[in-house]
């Protein structure tokens, strides 16, 4: 490739240039790598570390041979796969239609007795009468109420909120109430009342759903309600209203203050109001007024607008504000409809549930009590299929069982072993394509399943790689089986890897390594297409202030240009001419942390194929048993995602990572193989 943009970049390519931070050859060409399998990358400390290694080592030839181990086994395995996909074709249906959800308490304000299923709908001529639904953040229990009629203390940070509900309760009219405290036993640590919560946490989303508005009462609820107020009638009076924004700017500028305490405020932040938050049909305050949610997303990109255009600028009166950020692509810190949840809101509206995983994703830094809540939180918006039996730690044989952790934390681990094997032997596999951070802890038959539920994987983010959302509702059709030696599932084979660089973390210094090894493969005759598109994509799809949209272009072609250049000298003068480095450190699917290039021997190819994958640091690709399968049985076209594997058995494969897949003339066969 010679093309006018390289040819600028390069002319005056004998200047003298200080590559000395790369420790390469200026005039390393590739002719100088050709029959070379092995090299090192020198630091800036003037340390040798391993980069990169091909095996088998190369010769002349680019041919591509593929030998599967235990081919006597692999035939029989294929032959299972084709009778269990005949015994699949006359497979009844067997879904069961669920049946509507009734309380099975009600608290009467009027009379303030609580009432159990029988006896309001004795009242009620067997009808479950309109009731409000209360939404509370329980803050720190400072006192158990007795409350007539109730058989245990009920649980509440101060007396005042209880009787601010009941007085909203008698105000507006409303006699049927259904509040978690109120209606669920909260008898400690009972066997009867962990019973009574594990058939009522999973009805929690009807209660929501069905209510007739839900009652909010945020941390600090008296100034949320002033705060809300003042915020709303602003932007009321001032909002395409074509009133002036600059002659009215001390008093928005002071609104946003009042916002502050709105976003600030803990029922934005815990774990179980954000399925209170999404659910209801509408939300109220104590105050009588209602809560807009869809007017909070309103508000903020409000905020956000008239603040990047500079129709509001901070007035001389204004005070200063830690959370404003004019001169910022942010404009506000904290503020944005993701950071409430609210992204979801439309698609659970329109699906009447969301997916697990992206839950999971959504909430990992929102707060709760218990680790077990990581998943009962959630009950209320993912669907049946991705819901498994509710126990409650403190009486459940089955929590105890791992050592070292927290009855809780077992829990929450148990309940998502369940839920992924459910989801799994249902056909849903989206859970292989997302790499556990942490590897710890790994048991032998398991390493398959992604470790995203342990606090600490919560509080720095779940996953090393991308997660890639059109994934999650691929299905594997197969039969799919648990044993104690692993996940068994039919397959597509690939191919072999048969080359691997060193583990690269985030930063644009490791990305220097990624370059190299790019521009080394190509220069062996590798096809580096795949990682090249990965690249483009990345600039693509990179943050605005480090990519400007009109320079996409620009910058893919000098991405052409730099990793197919005569020399690797030239290849980091073109990334630093056009400032490619920095510019990629903010691509979407290129930066992060556990990356590494891997080389792809697929049957069929002459040249084996270049990606980056996500491999975490821990696992390296075993030297010629190191695979990478396609786990689903959709259209061969249409899969984007495929799992890394090593080959530690008959048949058997410990998962190490994923990759992007690329249309490769994968075979459309399947085998049956089991992940550990």
């Amino acid at each position: 490739m010679r093309s006018a943009l390289k040819s600028a970049l390069v002319s005056n390519s004998r200047k003298a240039y200080d590559i000395s931070i790369y420790r390469w050859r200026r005039d390393t060409v590739e002719e100088d790598v050709l029959l070379k399998d092995t090299f090192k990358w020198v630091d800036q400390s003037g340390n040798k570390l391993d980069l990169l290694a091909i095996w088998p080592p190369r010769k002349d030839s680019q041919s591509v041979q593929i030998e599967v181990e235990d081919a006597d086994a692999e035939v029989g395995e294929k032959a299972y796969v084709e009778a269990e996909d005949e015994k699949r074709k006359n497979k009844p249906d067997t879904s069961l239609i669920t049946s509507p959800t009734i309380p099975f308490r009600l608290f009467d304000c009027t009379d303030e007795i609580l009432k159990d299923q029988d006896t309001y709908l004795q009242e009620t001529n067997g009808v479950v009468p309109p009731y409000l639904v209360v939404s509370q953040v329980w803050g720190d229990i400072k006192e158990h109420l007795n409350i007539p009629s109730v058989e245990w203390g009920v649980p509440i940070s101060n007396r005042a909120k209880w009787d601010a509900i009941l007085d909203y309760c008698k105000r507006e009219g409303t006699r049927w109430l259904w509040m978690d405290i109120l209606c669920i036993d909260q008898a400690g640590d009972s066997f009867k009342a962990n019973q009574e919560k594990a058939k009522e946490i999973p009805k929690m989303s009807s209660y929501y759903r069905e209510a007739t508005a839900c009652l909010v009462i945020p941390e600090g609820y008296e100034a949320f309600s002033a705060a809300y107020k003042q915020v709303m009638d602003v932007y009321k009076a001032f909002a395409n209203t074509g009133a002036s924004i600059a002659d009215n700017a001390l008093e928005i500028w002071r609104s946003m203050e009042m916002m502050n305490v709105v976003m600030t405020d803990a029922w934005f932040s815990r774990l179980w109001t954000y399925q209170e938050f999404l659910l209801p049909k509408k939300h109220v305050l104590l105050d009588g007024q209602e809560l807009d949610v869809d007017g909070i997303r309103l508000v903020i990109d409000w905020y956000h607008k008239i603040l990047r255009n500079s129709s509001l600028q901070k007035p001389p009166e204004g005070k200063d504000y830690p959370f404003v950020k004019p001169g910022t692509e942010l404009v506000i810190v904290g503020w944005s409809p993701e950071h409430m949840g609210y992204d979801l809101k439309d698609e659970l509206q329109r699906r009447g549930h969301l997916d697990l995983i992206r839950v999971v994703d959504q909430t990992r830094r929102k707060r709760c009590a218990k680790d077990e809540d990581r998943l009962f939180a959630l009950y209320g918006l993912v669907s049946d299929e991705e819901k498994v039996d509710v126990e409650v730690s403190s009486w459940s044989p089955s929590a105890h069982s791992v050592t070292g952790v927290s009855a809780d934390e077992a829990t929450l681990r148990l309940k998502w072993k369940q839920t992924m094997l459910k989801v799994l032997t249902g056909g849903r596999v989206w859970p292989l394509f997302y790499n556990a951070l942490d590897p710890d802890d790994m048991v032998q038959g398991t390493n398959w399943m992604p470790k995203a539920t342990s606090p600490r994987d919560h509080s720095r983010g779940i996953w090393s790689g991308p997660i890639a959302f059109d994934t999650i509702h691929y299905k594997n059709h197969h039969t799919i089986q648990f044993a104690d030696d692993g996940l068994h599932i039919a397959v597509r084979r690939v191919g072999r890897v048969v080359g691997a660089s060193v583990n690269m973390g985030d930063g644009g210094g490791e990305l220097n390594k990624a370059i190299a090894c790019t521009w080394l493969l190509m220069a062996k005759g590798f096809d580096i297409d795949p990682i090249v598109e990965q690249f483009k994509y990345g600039l693509a799809h990179a943050d605005r202030d480090a990519v400007p949209r009109d320079q996409v272009e620009g910058c893919q072609a000098a991405l052409e240009a730099a990793v197919r250049a005569r020399s690797l000298g030239e290849c980091f003068v073109i990334f630093e001419e056009a400032q490619l480095r920095s510019k990629l450190v903010y691509g979407d699917t290129v930066s992060g942390w556990n990356r590494q290039i891997l080389c792809l021997a697929v049957e069929g190819q002459n040249r084996p194929l270049v990606f980056m994958a996500w491999v975490h640091g821990s696992r390296e690709p075993a030297k010629g048993k190191c695979w990478v399968f396609d786990v689903t049985s959709e259209p061969v076209g249409s899969v984007k995602r495929w799992l890394v594997a090593n080959r530690n058995g008959p048949n058997t494969y410990t998962k190490i990572g994923t990759m992007y897949a690329r249309p490769v003339g994968v075979k459309d066969s399947f085998v049956r193989v089991i992940l550990d």
